[in-house]
Order: C-alpha cells, then sequence, then structure tokens
C-alpha cells in the first residue's frame, strides 16, 4: 500500500516537472528518472530487510548506501534515513537542470582516417561541427598546411568537441570545435585550439633519433642474397641499397655463390615518442666472395662540400663511370661475343649484353651523360645512346617506349629511367640489348675495367680514415657476443697488467 501510494506521488511530481523541461531533454530525464526509479526501490526493499540490531557497521554501510551522488550548481542534501526524501531531491527541477546541463557540457573526442574523397570541411560536418567553426579553423590552418593536401589512407585528423543547442532549431544540437589535430606523419602534425580569442593554430614536429642496427648473413645452397637477407630481418629497400652501392663491380645474378657472405650496418629512425618512422643511409656494407677470394668493404662518407658517397676502405670511391648491369638482378638472356643469331639464323658478332626481362621494366641510365640518339634503328628497334665523356658511350635496344621527358640533346643522371623494357627490332623476347662502347668500340659489359667517378683529396682522406675507423667499432659494438669479448679483453687486460707489476 505504501509503495503505491509512492509510485502514485512520484507520477503526479513527474507530470508537473515535464512543463518545465524543454523538448530536446525529455529522453534524458526520462532515462535519469527511470534509474532514480529503480534505485528508491532497490534501497527501500534493503532498509526493510531484517538487519541485526547490534550489527553497527552494517547499518552504517546501508545508511551511506542511500546518500545521492549527484552533484552541482545546487548540490542535493546529505539524505535522511527516509527513501521518500530521497526521491524528493533527486526530482529537485535545479538538480535536473544539473543533471542535464553536465550532459550537455561533456567533451567528445573523435579519431577519422582520410579516405578517398574527404576533406576538414566534410570530416567536421559529419561529426556535426558548426559552420562557422569550420570556417574560422581552416582560415587558420590552411597558411601552415594547406587543406587540400590531405593524404588519403595517410592522414588522420583528431577532433574534440562539446555540444551545443543549435539556434536555428530547438529540437536539434550542434558540435563546437574544442580542439583539432591534423597528423600527417609520426612526427609531424598541425594542432589548432580553441580560446576565448579564437583558434590557435601551429605545427609541432618531433625529433628523430637514430639507431644503428647490424645484419649479417651466409648464402645458402639454392637461395639468393635477397632471400637470406629478408630472413634476417633487413629490409627491402635496404638490400635494394646494398645492391646499387656494389652494382659498379658486383653482378648479384652472376657472382654470388653458396657460401658467400653479407654484412650490413644501417640507421632506423624513431619520433620522441619511440614510434619507427622508417629506415635512414646504409653506413657501412661488405660482401665476401669465395669464386674471388675477395672482400668488398664499403663505407658512407659525406665530404666537407655534402657530397655523400661511398669509399672502399683506401678510400676509393665505390661508383664507376658506367654500371655494368643497368637492371639489378636481371638474367643474362645473351652474353658478349660470337653467337648463333636467334632470328637471321646464322653465327655473328654480338655486341652487347642482353638482360632478359618484363615488358615495361624500367630502364635507368648506366652512368650520366648527353643522350645523342633516340629512334628507331634496324634491328635494335627502339633505341637510345647516351656519351658519357670522351671514351665512353652506352647503348640500349629493343625498349617498348621512352622516357618522355627524354630526348637527344637531355642530360641524364646516373640512374635516372630512360625507357622501359620490351621486344621491338629483331628480338624473340622482352629483353634490354645493353652496350658499352669504348672509343668508339662495343666491350664486353661483363669484364671492362672502369675508373672511379670520385677520388678523396688528401685533406679529405685523412677525414675519411678516421670517419672509417669510428664505424669500425660502431659495428663492433654491435656485434651479438661483443660483451662476452669485451668481458675477455678486459680480463686479458687486467692479467697482463698484473704480469707488468710483478715484474
Amino acid at each position: 500500500m505504501k509503495l503505491s501510494k509512492t509510485i502514485k506521488s512520484c507520477k503526479q511530481k513527474f507530470s508537473k516537472l515535464s512543463h518545465n523541461i524543454s523538448k530536446t531533454h525529455i529522453q534524458i530525464f526520462t532515462l535519469s528518472f527511470a534509474v532514480c526509479l529503480v534505485s528508491f526501490f532497490a534501497l527501500s526493499r534493503k532498509s526493510e530487510s531484517n538487519i541485526p540490531p547490534d550489527n553497527g557497521d552494517m547499518t552504517e554501510t546501508i545508511s551511506s548506501m542511500t546518500k545521492p551522488r549527484i552533484s552541482g550548481d545546487n548540490p542535493l542534501s546529505d539524505a535522511t534515513n527516509s527513501s521518500n526524501n530521497d526521491m524528493q531531491n533527486i526530482l529537485a527541477p535545479q538538480n535536473i537542470n544539473s543533471l542535464v546541463s553536465g550532459m550537455m557540457e561533456a567533451t567528445n573526442e573523435y579519431m577519422v582516417e582520410v579516405k578517398n574523397g574527404d576533406s576538414l570541411a566534410s570530416i567536421l560536418s559529419r561529426i556535426g561541427v558548426c559552420y562557422s567553426d569550420i570556417l574560422e579553423v581552416s582560415k587558420t590552418i590552411n597558411p601552415i598546411c594547406k587543406l587540400s593536401d590531405l593524404r588519403p589512407n595517410n592522414d588522420k585528423v583528431i577532433v574534440k568537441v562539446k555540444p551545443v543547442a543549435s539556434n536555428d532549431d530547438k529540437n536539434s544540437t550542434k558540435m563546437e570545435l574544442e580542439y583539432l589535430e591534423i597528423v600527417k606523419s609520426p612526427i609531424f602534425r598541425v594542432v589548432s585550439q580553441k580560446t576565448t580569442s579564437g583558434f590557435e593554430t601551429k605545427a609541432e614536429q618531433s625529433n628523430i633519433t637514430t639507431q644503428l642496427v647490424r645484419s649479417e648473413g651466409s648464402i645458402a645452397k639454392g637461395a639468393s642474397l635477397i632471400e637470406i637477407a629478408l630472413n634476417e630481418n633487413v629490409p627491402y629497400n635496404v638490400i635494394d641499397k646494398f645492391y646499387d652501392i656494389f652494382s659498379f663491380d658486383v653482378d648479384f645474378e652472376r657472382d654470388i655463390y653458396p657460401g658467400d657472405k653479407f654484412q650490413i650496418m644501417y640507421e632506423q629512425k624513431f619520433s620522441d615518442s619511440g614510434e619507427y618512422i622508417g629506415n635512414g643511409d646504409v653506413i657501412y656494407a661488405s660482401l665476401y666472395l669465395n669464386s674471388r677470394h675477395q672482400e668488398f668493404k664499403l663505407y658512407r662518407y659525406e665530404t666537407a662540400s655534402g657530397e655523400v658517397g661511398y669509399y672502399d676502405e683506401n678510400g676509393r670511391g665505390a661508383s664507376k663511370t658506367l654500371k655494368k648491369t643497368p637492371i639489378n638482378s636481371a638474367r643474362i638472356s645473351s652474353k658478349f661475343g660470337k653467337r648463333k643469331h636467334p632470328i637471321l639464323g646464322y653465327s655473328r658478332a654480338h655486341k652487347g649484353v642482353d638482360f632478359a626481362a618484363p615488358t615495361g621494366t624500367p630502364i635507368p641510365a648506366a652512368g650520366s651523360g648527353k643522350v645523342v640518339a633516340r629512334g628507331w634503328v634496324n634491328g635494335y628497334g627502339n633505341y637510345i645512346k647516351i656519351r658519357h665523356n670522351g671514351t665512353y658511350s652506352t647503348a640500349y635496344g629493343h625498349m617498348s617506349r621512352y622516357q618522355p621527358n627524354v630526348v637527344v640533346g637531355t642530360h641524364v643522371k646516373q640512374g635516372q629511367i630512360i625507357g622501359y623494357v620490351g621486344s621491338t627490332g629483331w628480338s624473340t623476347g622482352p629483353h634490354l640489348h645493353y652496350e658499352i662502347i669504348k672509343d668508339g668500340v662495343q666491350v664486353n659489359p661483363l669484364t671492362v675495367k672502369l675508373p672511379s667517378i670520385k677520388s678523396l683529396t688528401d685533406t679529405e682522406l685523412a677525414k675519411f680514415t678516421s670517419n672509417k675507423d669510428k664505424v669500425n667499432v660502431q659495428f663492433a659494438v654491435l656485434a651479438p657476443n661483443f660483451t662476452t669479448v669485451a668481458m675477455n679483453l678486459d680480463a686479458l687486460t687486467e692479467t697482463i697488467s698484473n704480469i707488468d707489476t710483478e715484474e
């Protein structure tokens, strides 16, 4: 009976109170009322249960459970032992307004990955940010980071908003933008914070820390160097650089045999927060070839003028005038010398080397120089010739097409793409016909001795030697057994020192 009267009383209070609440808050209030009503029933049952009269701790616990946990501008008074008084306090209009106000002032955070077709305006509009904030924040960001440069599947947008009532529609809410962050990379972001005077926007860039990594391996039977390196967790772009710096002296398709060994030390880069950014330069690399009983060691060195190159132990530049194999790891389908022509059917001199590769494979210039011929030549098909200096020229045949900006008179750099592999002219399949011409005569690209491009002055050589010694120490420290070796070395040094003292 008592419970029935209480429910009836609550309904009457709710009916009066509903007239004072705007339509936009009816759903919020209804949910709050339902929670309070359920809590009231639960507490009423607990207060009517049999409680041992002498258990003071239990009585105190139950009393504390009936105290309201809602606070606002008008805090509720301490609850009494009467459940009806508790309900009246919770349903007081000033406390309902405090609840609704608190929910409206809550800040929500979103992180959006930029997709194709997204703009900053469209992202903020989907979240519900009011137009005036979108316009204002865009004006402050654009001078620092062009909004048209948002990159799909790369950039991220972090947004903090607060709901505010809309002036146009009393039944809807808009979002007020409080904070915006455009994450361009792990080390660069644009941050905009709303203040009383508008949005303050700035670019933030983290420092980059560099860590050296050592890797090494031995070529197993039936495996390639690239397979072994990948198994040792060497990144593909580092392997590609390794191929590139040795390509003047080593043919990786034909010079590598089981038992050959490689070593490499390269940089890894991290942001201030420790997030991996990517790989840096190859600092040191070595390659031992059993077939030649020869070890190649190359060190990265930057000259006083800022020119970066790779040099052997004696300071001789690794870069030669020309590359013996323009396309790395391409299979030789026909060598230099006399052979039976596959189309003509009789033997004749083959004055170049054929590298088999899929149609469309990019062809880089074997060396820097000037394009002196480009066009169709019988037998060669689409053909380009580059003069590198007064001694050397190179020729490229059977191209499927040319690089558009490479024409007669163009100066190209070593490694610059000049065309693409094809099967034009007298050809039975896609490949590059490559020639090295020395003093007007074709020579074997695989055996010709080529001069180094770079040489160090005496002053630079002394600096290089000092840098080389430093790199050797860094590489040794990164060895897996370095700690054991160092401890043994310390023990040996101490033993020798003791012997000297005794003597």
